[in-house]
């Protein structure tokens, strides 16, 4: 039996529907803040829910915040999203902000969960810089679990399940102990325990496939490619489909595939119309003429920038360098 068992379990004072360790409320006052890549999570409540079983199971909710949650004993039926999905020891499952969902306990032992309360800066997302984002990155796991298509769980192997119980045998052991830096502690085991979640779902059956179609890995991957062709456009030597694609985590083809649904262009298309603008203003401002604008914008041929360009705006750029 895991430590947490045994362990005295009270009222949480934020919430008398949840239960901490005794002496925890002194721990988690105030939110705790932990540095993944260029997002900052912000730990919130950490709290067991005892399931007790019931006739009428718990009435559908939601939170304001993202909740991780870890079953650590008993199972049951998780719903969410129009979804019924069965919960046992090992379970992880992460609810996004304001997903309705209810647990419903089964027959046999009272299920017992670990919930993480969370929320995570969204505004720095767009600036990640991870190698496309791969499956290995823990952003990236916190991210595809966050925004897939609906909220679903993974069964964690034993070997991680043993890992995450006994990180939470190690908070409960630092609360009981009371020694010098205890507090300090339980933080440093509060960050490896996320840490340990997101390891365990990104080995757990199944996860790899989710990942792959996540929509939210493929806006992040046309936001990036934009905005490294605005910035790199006119760049000498030429910014090719190949490099894009590497920075980006993706085959070439793959690229222009998520490009042409999410854009409506292809990696080319958009290369051209970021270099056309640019031509476009330089010669407004009449310091060029348009071969001078042409190789300042990025094109190596100018009459290739002049075709381009009448097909683009129905007239020559030579007409608007005479404006």
């Amino acid at each position: 039996m895991s430590r947490t068992a045994a362990t005295k379990l009270i009222r949480s004072p934020l919430d008398p529907r949840w239960l901490i360790p005794d002496g925890w409320e002194h721990i988690l006052g105030s939110k705790i803040d932990y540095r993944l890549g260029q997002s900052v999570l912000h730990l919130g409540r950490v709290q067991f829910n005892q399931h007790v079983r019931q006739a009428d199971p718990a009435k559908p909710h939601a939170h304001p915040h993202h909740q991780l949650l870890y079953y650590q004993r008993g199972d049951g039926i998780l719903k969410t999203a129009g979804h019924e999905y069965r919960v046992a020891h090992g379970s992880i499952f992460v609810l996004p902000a304001q997903c309705r969902h209810q647990f419903e306990s089964l027959d046999g032992e009272s299920a017992t969960c670990l919930a993480l309360d969370f929320t995570i800066d969204e505004s720095a997302y767009a600036s990640l810089d991870l190698g496309g984002l791969p499956m290995d990155s823990e952003v990236a796991v916190l991210l595809s679990l966050l925004h897939g298509a609906s909220a679903r769980p993974f069964q964690l192997s034993p070997i991680d399940q043993h890992g995450i119980d006994r990180c939470i045998e190690d908070i409960v052991a630092e609360n009981d102990a009371r020694e010098t830096g205890y507090a300090t502690m339980i933080q440093a085991h509060l960050l490896r325990l996320i840490a340990s979640c997101l390891r365990g779902a990104r080995r757990a059956t199944g996860f790899g496939e989710f990942f792959r179609h996540t929509a939210w890995r493929h806006n992040l991957i046309a936001e990036r490619a934009v905005a490294l062709i605005e910035e790199h456009a006119t760049r000498h030597p030429e910014l090719t489909l190949s490099e894009i694609a590497k920075r980006c985590g993706a085959s070439a083809n793959h690229l222009n595939r998520i490009l042409a649904k999410h854009t409506g262009r292809t990696f080319h298309q958009l290369l051209l119309r970021r270099r056309l603008q640019q031509a476009s203003a330089l010669l407004r401002q009449g310091r060029m003429n348009c071969t001078e604008a042409a190789f300042a914008s990025g094109f190596n041929d100018s009459n290739y920038f002049s075709r381009a360009f009448r097909k683009a705006y129905g007239y020559s750029p030579s007409k608007l360098f005479r404006r």
